[in-house]
C-alpha cells in the first residue's frame, strides 16, 4: 500500500528596489517616484489530489480471446467487418448505491462501428441512459433479452440514432444486433459509482473511493466472476495483482 500526498513549495522572492537615474531631473517637471513592487503573495498550500479518498490500482485477469465469429447478415454490407475489441475485465467496488437520476445524467455511448459494438464491454451505474449510435453505412438493430433489461431499439441507419435506453436495474445485459448475428456486446449495470474496465492486458485504476472495507467484483464473462475484499484508507493507493 502506498500513501500519496502533495506538498506546496512557498517561494519568497526578494523585493527589487527601482534603479535611481543618474541624470538630474528638471525642476519644472519632477518625475514621480515609482512605488517599490510589493512582495508576491504566498502560494496557497496544495492539498493532495486524493487526501480524503483512496485509489485502487492493479492488474486483473482478462478473458481469453476467442476466434472472431463470421459475419452473417440479411443485408449486403458495403463496409468491411472489423475485429471486435480485445476482451477486458470489468471491475467495480462496493454495492448498494442509489440509482442515478436519468433525467440529469449524461448518456454514455455504445457505438456500432466496423460492424461491431464499441466498446465491446462497458460498465455503468444503475440509472444511466445509454445510446447506441450507428457509425456504419449499414442497417443495425440493437436488442437484448437479458433479465436485467429487455429492449429492442428497432432498425436504424447511420444518422437515425434511436433514443437512449435507461438501465435501471443492476445485472448483466447481453447485447445483440438483429441484423448481424456475429455482433455481441457486454454491458454491466452496477449499483456503485466506483467501476471501470481494464485494458487488454488487465491494468485498471479506480479513483476517489471513500475510505472503508469493500467487496470488489471482477467480471470476465457470464460464467466467470469473482470477488475480493479490500480495505482502503484516506490518501492511499492500493496496488493489487489479481492476474492469477
Amino acid at each position: 500500500m502506498l500513501a500519496i500526498g502533495a506538498r506546496a513549495v512557498l517561494a519568497d522572492e526578494p523585493t527589487i528596489a527601482p534603479q535611481q537615474s543618474s541624470e538630474p531631473t528638471p525642476a519644472t517637471a519632477p518625475a514621480p517616484s515609482a512605488p517599490a513592487p510589493a512582495d508576491p503573495p504566498a502560494a496557497p498550500a496544495v492539498p493532495s489530489a486524493d487526501a480524503t479518498t483512496a485509489t485502487l490500482r492493479g492488474i486483473a485477469k482478462v478473458p481469453e480471446p476467442r476466434a472472431p465469429a463470421k459475419s452473417k447478415s440479411d443485408y449486403d454490407a458495403p463496409v468491411e467487418t472489423t475485429l471486435p475489441d480485445a476482451p477486458v475485465a470489468a471491475i467495480w467496488v462496493g454495492s448498494g448505491a442509489k440509482p442515478l437520476d436519468p433525467a440529469t445524467t449524461a448518456p454514455v455511448q455504445i457505438r456500432q462501428e466496423g460492424i461491431q459494438f464499441r466498446p465491446g464491454t462497458l460498465v455503468v451505474q444503475t440509472g444511466t441512459p445509454v445510446i447506441f449510435p450507428n457509425h456504419d453505412q449499414v442497417l443495425h438493430a440493437v436488442r437484448s433479452q437479458s433479465a436485467a433489461k429487455k429492449f429492442n431499439v428497432g432498425r436504424f441507419m447511420k444518422g437515425e440514432d434511436p433514443p437512449a435506453v435507461v438501465f435501471d436495474k443492476p445485472g448483466y445485459v447481453f447485447l445483440l444486433c438483429e441484423v448481424h448475428e456475429h455482433m455481441q456486446g457486454h454491458l454491466l449495470v452496477v449499483d456503485t459509482p466506483y467501476s471501470t474496465t481494464s485494458d487488454a492486458k488487465g491494468s485498471f485504476e479506480i479513483k476517489a473511493i471513500p475510505p472503508g472495507t469493500y467487496t470488489v467484483t471482477i467480471w470476465r464473462g457470464r460464467k466467470d466472476q469473482e470477488t475480493r475484499e479490500v480495505t482502503l484508507g484516506a490518501g492511499q493507493v492500493l496496488e493489487v495483482d489479481w492476474s492469477k
